[in-house]
Formats: C-alpha cells, sequence, structure tokens
C-alpha cells in the first residue's frame, strides 16, 4: 500500500472575515491538531495587540499553533525565511500524523508555502545576474526558452516584457538544472483551499470593533515601548498596519478619534486588496456565510479522518 498523502486544509481571506474562528473551531473536531498561521508581521516578538495574535486563553493542549514570534523585532526576516520555516511544520506534522490547519491573509506567504518552493528558496545569483544585464529583452527570452521551455510557455505578456524576471526565472532554471531538478521542495501534500469571505457593511464594522479593542487592549503602549527600543523606524514592524496611526497619535499629529478612522481606513483597504488577491487564485472553494460554521467544521474535519 502507497504512502497517503498529507491533508492540509489551507483557510485563507481578508483580514477579519472569520478565518481563525474556523481554524480553532475545525481543531477542536480533531483528536490532535497543528495550525500554522500566516501572517507576515505575527511572525515578529513584541507585535501581539497591533497584530491580533488571538491565541486563546482555553486553548485545548493537544492544538499547537506556529507562526507567531518566529523573528526579533529588528530582524529584516523575508518570505524565503518564512517558507523554510513553513517547511519544518509541514514536514514535521506529516512525521507525527497529526493534521495541519494552514490559515492567513498574506496571499504571496500562502502561495509561497503551498507550491514549488524553488523561486523562494533559490538565491539570487550576482555573478549570472551581472553577466546577464546588457542582454536584450528578446535575447533573455530566447534562453529562457532554450533552456526552460516549459516555464516560457507559460509566461504571460507581462513577464515577457520584464527583464528582471525574464533573469530571475533563468537564474532559477540554471539551478534547477543543475541539481537534476532535486531542488528542496515540499512532499507534494494535498492541500484543500477553504476562502472566508465578508459582507462589505459588516467587514468594515469588524475592522473597526477590532481597532477599538487593541487600543483599548494596550496598542498604544505596545507601540511607545517599540519606539523607545527600537530607532529605526524603517524597520519592518514599523510598517505594520495601525503602527505609523499610533506614532502619528503619539506625536501629537492626529487625535484618538482619528487615529481609529485612520486606522480603520487602512484595515478596510488591505482587506480589499486581499480579496482582490484571492479572487485571482482558482482552487478556492469559498465559505458559504449561510451555512452554520460548527457543521462547516465538522465536515472539514472529515477531510482529515477518512481514509483513502
Amino acid at each position: 500500500m502507497g504512502k497517503v498523502k498529507q491533508k492540509i486544509i489551507v483557510i485563507c481571506g481578508p483580514t477579519a472575515s472569520g478565518k481563525t474562528s474556523l481554524a480553532l473551531q475545525l481543531a477542536k473536531e480533531l483528536p490532535r491538531a497543528n495550525i500554522l498561521s500566516v501572517d507576515s508581521r505575527q511572525v515578529y516578538q513584541d507585535l501581539d495587540i497591533i497584530t491580533g495574535k488571538d491565541i486563546p486563553s482555553d486553548l485545548p493542549p493537544q492544538i499547537s499553533i506556529f507562526g507567531h514570534d518566529i523573528f526579533e523585532p529588528d530582524q529584516r526576516a523575508n518570505l524565503a525565511d518564512f517558507v523554510r520555516y513553513s517547511q519544518k511544520i509541514i514536514s514535521d506534522s506529516a512525521k507525527e500524523n497529526i493534521p495541519l490547519i494552514i490559515v492567513g491573509g498574506t496571499g504571496l506567504y500562502l502561495k509561497a508555502i503551498t507550491e514549488n518552493l524553488s523561486n523562494v528558496l533559490i538565491p539570487p545569483d550576482e555573478k549570472l545576474r551581472q553577466k546577464l544585464e546588457n542582454q536584450s529583452l528578446e535575447q533573455l527570452q530566447n534562453m529562457l526558452r532554450e533552456i526552460d521551455p516549459k516555464k516560457y510557455s507559460s509566461l504571460n505578456r507581462s513577464d515577457m516584457m520584464n527583464p528582471r524576471r525574464l533573469v530571475r526565472y533563468f537564474e532559477i532554471a540554471s539551478v534547477v538544472n543543475k541539481q537534476n531538478n532535486k531542488v528542496v521542495q515540499l512532499n507534494h501534500p494535498d492541500f484543500f483551499w477553504i476562502g472566508m469571505l465578508s459582507d462589505k457593511d459588516i467587514l468594515k464594522k469588524n475592522i473597526r470593533q477590532r481597532v477599538v479593542a487593541r487600543l483599548t487592549d494596550g496598542a498604544i503602549t505596545e507601540v511607545a515601548e517599540l519606539l523607545k527600543k527600537y530607532s529605526d523606524r524603517s524597520l519592518t514592524i514599523f510598517s505594520s498596519l495601525g503602527v505609523s496611526h499610533i506614532i502619528n497619535y503619539l506625536d501629537g499629529q492626529i487625535s484618538e478619534d482619528q487615529l481609529i478612522e485612520k486606522w480603520t481606513k487602512s484595515e478596510v483597504d488591505y482587506a480589499r486588496r486581499q480579496t482582490v488577491w484571492f479572487k485571482k487564485q482558482t482552487g478556492i472553494v469559498w465559505y458559504d456565510k449561510n451555512i452554520d460554521k460548527n457543521k462547516f467544521a465538522q465536515e472539514l474535519a472529515q477531510i482529515y479522518l477518512k481514509n483513502d
């Protein structure tokens, strides 16, 4: 009997759409479960309130949550760092036969950890890039077509007309060929994508309530402490949603009411961009809000519990 593929449910969607709630409900339906949170800001330490690391105080012992507090606030972590971390969580969950639920709204991160990892894990080759920098667009296209015809045929017009992308694709293909296609990548798990959406007005209301709750919980103090500890405002942590608005408030540039409104608007705008991004992705089954969420979680649990 062949080895059964690892089954992973991916719950995606915009901020405040109920992703984490569904993930927790699903996890509680299983004997054991790992949850991997995919959020490009929750990976940083000392951003608990501002990013909403909502871990229930009564989390059952059979549920483990990963993806939080991976990096120091002054680290400049990138997508490849998170992919390597995620790959270990995926691998360890498979080895221990623990169901894994991936949940998040950072679309690019989700895409990277559920597809071929070569694009992320192959580092830039500066010597090769220098060698190719004087090549014409047509020459780069021909070089890629020769080394990786499959990739070349999949390119859209935007890719075809972008020298930087062509160089990167050639760079990846060169390494893959040298390693006889033995590039580090996932062990081909089965990913089941579930998308969460909310009515626009409800989403805006939920976001505003969440902003107010985070301010009540101490988001302003959290940002003030970060400013005391880290003087370099170019750090990634200071680009997190709400942080710049809180800094403006601390500097006396805006009132508390303005802080709430501006932060809410930034979150709503971000949710809109997330929705657009996810709707362009294929293979996502969108959750029908008319379905009882508890019943839906029970149905999803059967994907893990069923023997194929």
